[in-house]
């Protein structure tokens, strides 16, 4: 520490001690002639002068030791990892139910049509939460964006009729505030990014169809898949 900024702190605890003492000094009061007087006693004044020199190198020393035990103070080492100013703290928030859909913004609110009585149920059987893409293999566009829970099913119902395929963004920690590049919300760990690998697994609906898709983390499951990037699940 400098010394400008040890004399610093001695003069401001110095300076606040003394005021203290001062404003902690008791006053007694008569009323005289219907006005307020300091009634003094010379004799406890006297005392007074006597003891302040006292008090105040007890003062002295005893903010001068305060000194010392800042002065002496083992400086504190921050990790270098902790100053990268891109770093993002991980953050808890409740994990949302079965079928949210977190990128309504993005993709629009979901496509149904009740009266097609088309259907599909996507198993997760991860150990990673995942937000499933329902998309139109003829134009592309996503039709619903729903949240599923890993270990749990959930049924997609009122799909019109066409042919999809899947996309999926699997992880943990879900936060709402999560940056991925130019987008908001996503899982903070164990991030992937996976998609129907070619056109031989799309699935066709046409009235009263159904599909179930387990969504594996290694080969072997109902359709191939492949990874993908995060700009070509949100685009």
């Amino acid at each position: 520490m400098s010394r400008e900024a040890k004399i610093l702190i001695f003069g401001l605890v110095l300076i606040f001690s003394i005021y203290q003492k001062q404003t902690s000094k008791p006053f007694n009061f008569l009323k005289e002639n219907n006005s307020i007087v300091e009634k003094k006693d010379p004799e406890s004044d006297s005392n007074n002068s006597l003891s302040s020199s006292d008090e105040l190198q007890d003062i002295i020393r005893r903010n001068q030791k305060i000194i010392d035990e800042i002065e002496n103070m083992e400086p504190i080492e921050i990790p270098s990892e902790l100053l990268d100013p891109n770093l993002e703290i991980k953050t808890y928030h409740p994990t949302p139910s079965n079928g949210f859909s977190p990128y309504d913004k993005y993709f629009g609110n979901g496509i149904y049509n009740n009266s097609s009585g088309n259907r599909f149920v996507i198993k997760n059987s991860n150990n990673t939460h995942a937000v499933v893409l329902l998309v139109n293999a003829s134009s592309g566009k996503k039709i619903r964006n729903e949240f599923i829970r890993k270990g749990s099913n959930f049924e997609m119902t009122g799909v019109p009729n066409g042919t999809y395929y899947l996309e999926w963004f699997s992880g943990n920690d879900w936060s709402p505030n999560h940056r991925i590049g130019n987008y908001i919300g996503g899982f903070q760990t164990d991030a992937s990014f996976t998609k129907t690998r070619d056109s031989s697994d799309w699935m066709k609906v046409n009235g009263g169809g159904g599909w179930e898709v387990t969504l594996y983390s290694v080969v072997g499951g109902d359709v191939e898949s492949e990874s993908i990037n995060a700009d070509e699940f949100f685009n």
